[in-house]
């Protein structure tokens, strides 16, 4: 129907109902007219604005959903049997992978400098991607990333919103210098291991079989990051400390009440918030490697490998010290539940010839010895870019 006939038979059934029309009358129909039509094609154009603003979204690798990728998938194993590094998000249980890196080596003059190349979980997108940052640790939830800067030891640590990427807060180390930085169990401390050089670089030569680390570890800060305090306390077992290790970074006991200091004779040293001595959680009275970790029910402790094989590890009662068994890995990682672990290591086709050696993330019930990849093979004998270390976070 056109608009002439619209407006005759507008004003027909005005004369038959109520008499005369207004003088005005074809104007209001052709204007109301007119409204329709810009509210049609208004419509339009936000539909198609915003159909175009997913389709865009998508095509960069963005998401329509706001929550971060951590929460937009829920299930409960996550793996990624096919790659190597991780490219897509990993995730087992209560753990996902938050980051992994690899370490390049290279010798100037007579130093032999690593550097520490980082990818970060991009909560937006699901994905891995490369970061600038040289030394960085994740919060339980995989919201925000405590990072350091390119030159190691760094002069203050950093906060990074794991979804937009940008440093939220920078906190201040004046004086000694942080080579590690660590969240504490219920992400509202730091401990920073400070040195007074880069651990990763180590002195060739001189007549020595090994390398030898001129950095020295010297203590460590201890961050309230709701206060925004921090606290120095100098390293107190420094007598124990060899060289020929370039790190020997602080990290947190399990309770969180305290932090501890890898020793080759015993596993652990432990001190309080202050800077003092301090003994074991009991949980972890019997934790004998470093990484290794108790079950969150605090039954377990995953131990280094068993015996001289390569390819499983101890499980060792955490009361009592004893063995409870073997169980498939050779390199804990982190406890998915009380009784899932992640692991690296080589299934078995994959562990006797050391040239084909591949070692993956594997999810392993220390119950049954059930196994499940969740990462393809590193090869062994390969490049250092292919030799990748993972980082996990509660998520």
């Amino acid at each position: 129907m056109n608009v002439e006939n619209v407006l005759r038979s507008t004003l027909r059934e005005r004369a038959e109902h109520t008499g005369p029309a207004p003088a005005d009358l074809a104007d209001r129909v052709l204007g109301a007219r007119r409204r329709r039509r810009r509210v049609r094609w208004g419509l339009s154009v936000l539909v198609a604005v915003t159909a175009t603003g997913l389709a865009l979204g998508q095509t960069l690798g963005g998401s329509a959903d706001p929550r971060p990728a951590s929460e937009r998938d829920k299930r409960d194993v996550i793996g990624r049997a096919d790659q190597s590094p991780p490219r897509q998000f990993v995730a087992a249980g209560d753990t996902a992978l938050a980051a992994h890196y690899t370490i390049h080596w290279a010798d100037v003059s007579s130093q032999r400098i690593g550097r520490r190349d980082y990818q970060l979980l991009d909560q937006r997108t699901g994905t891995y991607r490369p970061v600038p940052w040289r030394y960085l640790d994740v919060a339980p939830g995989l919201r925000t990333a405590a990072v350091l800067e390119q030159d190691l030891p760094a002069r203050r640590v950093g906060l990074v919103d794991m979804m937009t990427g940008e440093v939220t807060r920078w906190i201040d180390l004046p004086g000694n210098r942080a080579g590690a930085v660590e969240f504490s169990p219920d992400g509202n401390r730091l401990v920073a291991t400070t040195y007074d050089g880069a651990p990763e670089e180590v002195a060739l030569g001189q007549g020595s079989v090994y390398p030898r680390s001129d950095a020295r570890r010297n203590g460590y800060w201890i961050v309230d990051l709701r206060s925004g305090r921090a606290e120095w306390h100098k390293a107190p077992d420094e007598a124990e400390y060899t060289g020929f290790i370039p790190r020997r970074d602080f990290d947190w006991s399990s309770d969180g009440r305290s932090v501890r200091s890898p020793n080759d004779k015993k596993g652990h040293d432990y001190y309080d918030l202050k800077g003092r001595r301090a003994t074991a959680p009991p949980a972890e009275k019997h934790l004998m490697s470093h990484p290794s970790g108790v079950s969150p029910d605090g039954e377990l402790v995953a131990g280094g490998p068993a015996g001289k094989s390569q390819s499983t590890a101890w499980l060792i009662d955490a009361r009592t010290g004893a063995r409870e068994g073997e169980t498939f890995g050779s390199e804990f990682v982190a406890w998915a539940d009380d009784r899932r672990a992640v692991f690296l290591g080589c299934q078995p086709l994959e562990c006797n010839d050391w040239d084909k050696r591949l070692e993956r993330l594997l999810l392993v019930d220390v119950e049954t010895g059930r196994v499940e990849p969740l990462s393809g093979g590193r090869p062994m004998n390969k490049t250092e870019k292919e030799l990748w270390q993972p980082v996990f976070a509660p998520r």
